[in-house]
């Protein structure tokens, strides 16, 4: 189960990388023949550049639990929770692989 689980991580780290890549490259402010001389091209930059961070950020949220969960499969934590210690249900991992925290920790510190 565990090297498929792997093999799935790293597809997923692999698609994430790509889409950081893909929109890096369509950031409007690393156009190379940037030249904005009209007030309403700078605003549609700035928000085309805010808009394509904010996926970026995303992403590399996403890319980081990502690396985490294989680091974590590599130790021999994979599958517990890192908070409690307890076992992650089976139903969790599947619909999220990259999962560290149970429900019960999880839904405890969304409240906090």
């Amino acid at each position: 189960m565990l090297k498929k689980v792997k093999a799935n991580l790293e597809a997923e780290k692999r698609k994430l990388e790509e889409q950081i890549n893909y929109y890096t490259s369509e950031d409007p402010y690393l156009v190379p023949d940037r030249d904005t001389n009209f007030f309403d091209d700078d605003i549609t930059e700035n928000e085309g550049h805010d808009r394509t961070e904010a996926i970026k950020r995303e992403l590399q949220r996403r890319l980081d639990e990502v690396k985490i969960a294989l680091k974590r499969v590599e130790d021999g934590t994979y599958g517990r929770c890192s908070n409690c210690q307890g076992f992650i249900p089976k139903e969790r991992l599947e619909a999220f692989p990259a999962a560290a925290l149970c429900l019960d920790c999880e839904n405890r510190q969304k409240k906090k």
